[in-house]
């Protein structure tokens, strides 16, 4: 079945955006993320830690303000965007921003691997959302096909929420520097959690079953609450995105946090992972 090769990071975030988080929070992140889990449980994570579910949030909200920066950045001086999501798995942007986007964002197209965008465009076409999914272009191809095709007038804005937890950090580094390539004009906002592999251990993403399984023990323990430099979420130096042709305009940094306990052990709070969320325009 389609649904058993959809990537575990993108359960995770399908997970975090689509439940209620906490007592202060009366609605999910994302209406789309909520409906597919109510409508097809079986898109439910196997585990799923708290830190991780935190981070997943946190670097949404991020992200999010980020596009919204670019589109604000856009209409000021009176530009087009081409929208493109490379990997953002059940990510519902396309419906969750259209309301900030749809003045400055006339093309819009969602960019994933051939399972999840078939899966995708299963659920969301008999969904309460086909009318607004109607109208985005949807391509599955495997990521090392991935590409920016945008008209001469919009200046591409390439979005790559959770596809490095999937890719790893050598293919993210390849797709980054294709980018460059196709597009000189694009801009990309990129999220890097603390726990990306070098490597992917599966072929279709860097969190596939076995990655899963040696991870789970580690969500649990305390060798993620190291200093930010020492996770992953550094894969990309500075000096490496200058080599790839980028510059970091914007780059937010966020330490992992260990869960808080109450004497009694009860925990009052979940820890978050590290991760770092990065607004990148090309060089000159």
């Amino acid at each position: 079945m389609l649904e058993d090769r959809v990537p575990i990071a993108a359960r995770w975030s399908l997970y975090a955006l689509g439940t209620v988080e906490g007592q202060r929070v009366k609605r999910p992140r994302d209406p789309v993320a909520a409906w597919l889990l109510r409508r097809h449980p079986q898109l439910l994570p196997s585990f799923a830690a708290p830190s991780v579910l935190a981070m997943i949030r946190a670097s949404t909200a991020v992200v999010d303000r980020m596009i919204e920066d670019e589109v604000a950045r856009a209409r000021a001086l009176g530009e087009r965007l081409a929208y493109h999501g490379f990997g953002c798995g059940f990510d519902a942007r396309w419906y969750r921003l259209t309301r900030e986007m749809r003045d400055v964002v006339r093309h819009h197209v969602e960019i994933d691997e051939p399972d999840v965008m078939t899966l995708k465009d299963r659920l969301l076409s008999v969904s309460t959302f086909a009318e607004a999914w109607s109208d985005i272009r949807r391509e599955g191809t495997a990521h090392g096909d991935w590409a920016v095709r945008a008209p001469d007038t919009e200046r591409p804005l390439v979005v790559m929420d959770g596809a490095a937890a999937r890719l790893g950090a050598d293919a993210l580094e390849a797709l980054l520097g294709r980018i460059r390539d196709q597009a000189p004009r694009a801009h990309v906002i990129v999220d890097l959690p603390g726990f990306v592999t070098p490597d992917p251990v599966h072929p279709e993403h860097a969190l596939g079953a076995a990655a899963a399984d040696r991870l789970a023990p580690e969500l649990g323990g305390r060798t993620r609450w190291t200093a930010l430099r020492g996770t992953a979420a550094f894969a990309l130096s500075s000096a490496r995105l200058a080599a790839l042709g980028w510059t970091a305009v914007e780059d937010a940094r966020f330490a992992a946090r260990p869960e808080l306990r109450a004497p009694s052990g009860l925990v009052m709070c979940p820890g978050v992972d590290a991760h770092r969320a990065l607004r990148l325009h090309p060089r000159p």
